[in-house]
């Protein structure tokens, strides 16, 4: 099996730089970018909370979309041949409190964010996106209602031997999945390869709207899953635990020109999904550290001084942690981007040019350069 290569854009490693680059996260950005500055010789830095680099690619996404092998292959890779040093089990911190997010109970060292932007000579914030989104409905606190990645993260980490990691137990029980996006996708394929006797798929609109795809409901349903489309959770039912979800249902008329379907006049009713175990699999948010102080909307925006460049001058910022979740593709589109801003500003301030290069006709320039490659969302 083909090992991932982050360090496309070279072949034997090139000549050691005096640069000491800090990368602050380990997910598809921060492994792109730092294939791509350890190309130049940098001396590349690592650090992510977990036991392994990878990120969601080896801790949400399940095996058969992503071989882990591929990606720990990889960065073995990195390590040996291009000299990246990784320092897993370690979070930088903290904007947030510590063990609010999944993966933080890994931790074993934490360090602070001032610490690295003074031992670095530039550091790039790739922490990605590992709070899941709530649905805020009665009874989203009982016992046995999750959120997808509070489901997925422990089946992928069970075999990390962390301090009470365990896969979800649901052979032979009832499972709701809400959501219809790729994660819940992968909650459902979960749960079928678990065991789970019965599993539901609940979403908003129709299939020909899900985001995951039309065809992706299809496979779900070939291997077993009950799809409800056009249902809105309304509250989740139980005492002690939960015992299934309240929702609101709408019939629906025949396709019309557009291939939609609308929902038939006074169609609605509300009944109860039995279920034993609740995923809320609607997404998640990106968590980076200081992201106020840090001036991260600004980014955002398009409103720097320098690409991908922060409120502090040598901390910049890719992926998820700058864009919310996204695709593989575009979150190492990501990482690379800003790995070069970083390494064209490193370059000018050492030559004492910055004063050279207005900052706005720079940022202009690189977003005209690549189609859809403005900050804006």
């Amino acid at each position: 099996m083909n090992a991932m290569n982050f360090n496309f854009l070279c072949g034997d490693p090139p000549p050691a730089s005096e640069r000491n680059v800090g990368i602050i996260g380990a997910g598809p950005s921060g492994l792109a970018a730092a294939g791509y500055l350890s190309c130049l010789g940098y001396q590349v830095e690592v650090y992510d909370k977990l036991p392994k680099a990878g990120g969601l690619m080896l801790f949400g996404i399940p095996g058969h979309r992503i071989p882990k092998e591929r990606v720990e292959t990889g960065v073995r890779r990195m390590a040996k041949k291009y000299g990246v040093v990784f320092h897993p089990r370690t979070k930088i911190c903290c904007s947030a409190p510590l063990h609010d997010e999944e993966g933080d109970h890994f931790c074993s060292d934490v360090r602070g964010l001032g610490d690295l932007v003074k031992k670095h000579d530039a550091i790039i914030i790739c922490t990605g996106s590992w709070r899941s989104r709530r649905l805020g409905i009665p009874g989203e606190s009982l016992p046995g209602v999750m959120a997808g990645l509070e489901f997925l993260f422990p089946i992928r980490a069970a075999g990390y031997a962390g301090p009470g990691i365990k896969a979800p137990d649901v052979a032979g029980k009832t499972v709701a999945v809400i959501g219809a996006g790729h994660s819940a996708v992968d909650v459902v394929h979960s749960a079928i390869f678990l065991g789970a006797a019965k599993v539901h798929l609940l979403y908003r609109r129709t299939k020909n709207e899900a985001p995951c795809g039309s065809y992706e409901i299809d496979r779900l349903e070939a291997a077993g899953a009950l799809w409800h489309e056009s249902v809105a959770p309304l509250r989740f039912t139980g005492q002690d635990r939960v015992t299934g979800v309240e929702i609101r249902e709408k019939a629906l008329g025949q396709p019309g020109p557009d291939g939609k379907r609308c929902a038939l006049p006074d169609s609605e009713h509300v009944t109860v999904i039995d279920a034993d175990l609740v995923v809320t699999a609607i997404g998640e948010t990106a968590t980076p550290p200081f992201a106020k102080e840090l001036g991260l909307e600004n980014v955002r925006k398009g409103e720097v001084r320098w690409l991908h460049m922060t409120d502090i001058e040598n901390v910049f910022v890719a992926g998820d942690a700058l864009t919310g979740p996204s695709k593989i593709g575009k979150a190492v589109y990501s990482g690379l981007r800003a790995a070069r801003s970083l390494a064209n500003w490193l370059d000018l301030k050492d030559q004492d040019r910055l004063a050279d290069y207005p900052y706005d006709d720079l940022v202009a320039r690189e977003a005209d350069r690549f189609p859809g490659g403005r900050l804006h969302r």
